[in-house]
């Protein structure tokens, strides 16, 4: 459908063309929400990796403590996003974090810290203690066992967890719809088009999303693939 030369949804479609995505990367309203959605995808995903990350090392005793935290950590995954955006809402509208970038990050590094946290948690429980239990043993202190032993050996699953937060955050539209007022998102925008126009440069923009997946899927699988080798018999 963004090929066809219909101005509005159509299929099959009718002839060929590409004005479309030429429209799209002309007008400063689609560029602009793309930009500030990278933005803010990349620095939550960068935001929640860290903290999930450093979460899941720290609760991976598995204590009735460690539990309650966990569950705790955990809950944006169980509550309807519905509820987490008027929640939101009330506290940027208090804070004057309504239309920021900087509040955005931290409502969608929170929305995918569920997700790092599960990922990463896995790979620990996959891996065990060996590795940094005999790197202390060899001398090495908590902190470069951590850096040294313990964070190198979760690369693919940081990886795969920065990723999918990634795309949490960057196809996120309830939370962004309450909260970032006339700072569109790149789904805010399609959200407007769908809504008002309804033209085939929304066909587009979910083709160029959908190409923009399936690369972000093979790197991760590229970076898989040293711990899977690394795994079978020589």
């Amino acid at each position: 459908m963004s090929f066809s030369e219909t101005t509005y949804l159509k299929f099959p479609p009718t002839g060929f063309t590409v004005k479309w995505y030429a429209e799209f990367f002309d007008n400063e309203a689609w560029i602009a929400a793309t930009m500030r959605s990278l933005i803010i995808a990349f620095s939550s995903a960068l935001l929640a990796t860290v903290l999930g990350t450093f979460a899941a090392i720290g609760l991976r005793k598995n204590t009735q403590v460690d539990q309650l935290l966990r569950g705790a950590f955990l809950g944006p995954q169980v509550v309807p996003v519905i509820i987490l955006a008027l929640g939101t809402l009330l506290i940027f509208s208090r804070f004057h974090l309504y239309g920021s970038i900087p509040g955005i990050i931290m409502a969608h590094g929170l929305l995918a810290l569920p997700f790092v946290i599960s990922n990463v948690a896995g790979a620990l429980r996959q891996r065990g203690d060996t590795l940094s239990l005999a790197a202390r043993v060899m001398g090495a202190s908590p902190l470069q066992a951590l850096w040294f032993v313990t964070l190198p050996s979760l690369r693919p699953a940081l990886i795969s967890s920065y990723i999918f937060a990634f795309f949490v955050s960057f196809d996120e539209l309830v939370v962004a719809l309450f909260v970032m007022g006339r700072n569109e998102t790149l789904p805010m925008r399609i959200w407007s088009n769908v809504r008002d126009d309804l033209t085939p440069v929304v066909a587009a923009v979910a083709t160029l999303l959908i190409v923009a997946t399936i690369v972000a899927l093979l790197i991760s699988e590229i970076f898989s693939r040293p711990r899977q080798a690394a795994k079978d018999p020589a």
